[in-house]
């Protein structure tokens, strides 16, 4: 039942990655416009949005698949 917890730290981690922007290095990569959360003339590349759709993936399908794994299913007499 880690499933939860793994898509809360990844999608932290999405969350949090922003906050690095308005460090030197990419402030001189994005024409000196970029800020927190302002990205400035630079763009986000595709793995930016599969890591959120990994996230939120982990969350809800995996939680949902982990809790209908324990149940038993009908036995048919065949």
């Amino acid at each position: 039942m880690y499933h939860p917890l793994i898509g809360l730290l990844i999608g932290s981690g999405c969350a949090l990655y922003p906050l690095g922007w308005d460090s030197e290095e990419v402030r001189q990569t994005c024409d000196n416009s970029s800020d927190q959360f302002q990205l400035g003339s630079c763009e986000i590349g595709w793995a930016y949005y599969c890591t959120g759709a990994g996230a939120a993936s982990a969350m809800l399908l995996c939680t949902w698949l982990a809790c209908f794994a324990g149940k038993k299913q009908k036995q048919y007499p065949y």
